[in-house]
């Protein structure tokens, strides 16, 4: 079970976030939108209690997802 009930897909967004790509970049890993990725960023935001990328990529380093 993955923490505070993210998907897998928003860990794999938040992965490519942790690493320094930009949404498009994302997107285009996942092949999907870029508005698409966008959402996803936003709902794990949501999800863990943050509102920056730095915040996000810390807890998915503290959790191990990294």
């Amino acid at each position: 079970a993955l923490p505070a009930g993210l998907s897998a897909r928003e860990v794999e967004v938040l992965r490519l976030a942790a690493r320094g790509q930009s949404n498009r970049v994302i997107a285009q890993a996942l092949s999907i939108s870029e508005r698409t990725a966008g959402h996803h960023l936003q709902h794990a935001y949501e999800k863990i209690g943050v509102s920056t990328r730095g915040a996000a990529s810390l807890f998915i380093i503290e959790q191990g997802l990294l």
